[in-house]
């Protein structure tokens, strides 16, 4: 496998986490009144669950280098929504309903994380090293100095 090959593996891995923390975030959303009817359509609320899975199928489908930075949006857009919304910071600061205390903070850490993962996927950059007519040789001695 070859170092840019390699490189393109470890974006894919980090857009990947991205989607997964914005299912995490769904779950942490949709959670509790789905839990408080207990059925998944009666306790539907919003858009909110189907948005975030939404992009996280988005982002793993399209393998474009910057649709991560969808997922860092969306996270960041919801994160500030939240927690502009001062019943969601009641929730989060009062464990009185361990249900809804509970899924707010799975819903903030999805979206911190989708924000974080989204980031380290299109900024992610293994370095590769510069080819040269000696092996012995190498030109990448800014980062490792030089070989002996």
């Amino acid at each position: 496998m070859t170092d840019q090959s390699m490189a393109k593996t470890d974006r894919r891995r980090w857009a990947v986490a991205a989607c997964a923390a914005l299912v995490v975030a769904a779950i942490g959303d949709a959670g509790p009144e789905i839990v408080e009817s207990r059925s998944l359509i009666a306790g539907y609320d919003g858009p909110g669950p189907l948005i975030y899975l939404g992009v996280a199928a988005l982002v793993a489908a399209v393998r474009w280098r910057f649709l991560p930075l969808l997922a860092v949006v969306t996270g960041a857009l919801f994160l500030l929504g939240g927690f502009s919304d001062a019943s969601f910071v009641d929730r989060l600061g009062t464990p009185a309903e361990p249900v809804q205390f509970c899924a707010g903070w799975l819903q903030v850490a999805g979206f911190a994380a989708a924000v974080a993962f989204g980031v380290a996927a299109v900024w992610w950059h293994r370095p590769v090293p510069a080819r040269t007519a000696d092996p012995d040789e190498r030109q990448d001695t800014d980062t490792e100095g030089p070989r002996r």
